[in-house]
């Protein structure tokens, strides 16, 4: 699924993705290379359920906020 990044908080690594369906998606973690993410920021990410909700997890930057 894909997603654009609307809350990222870089010391806690945690944030919010909304997806293309519409739905929230908490984001723990960042990408495993690269710059930390940044809100407006699209992302291909796996929805699960996890504790408190929905997660998007397997977060990959698509493109970054500049080019939006």
């Amino acid at each position: 699924m894909t997603g654009r990044l609307r809350f990222y908080d870089i010391p806690t690594a945690w944030g919010v993705v909304v997806g293309d369906d519409g739905h929230l998606y908490m984001l723990q973690g960042q990408p495993t290379s690269g710059a930390p993410l940044r809100v407006g920021e699209r992302v291909r990410f796996e929805p699960s359920t996890g504790p408190g909700g929905p997660r998007a997890t397997g977060v990959q930057r698509l493109t970054t906020a500049a080019s939006r």
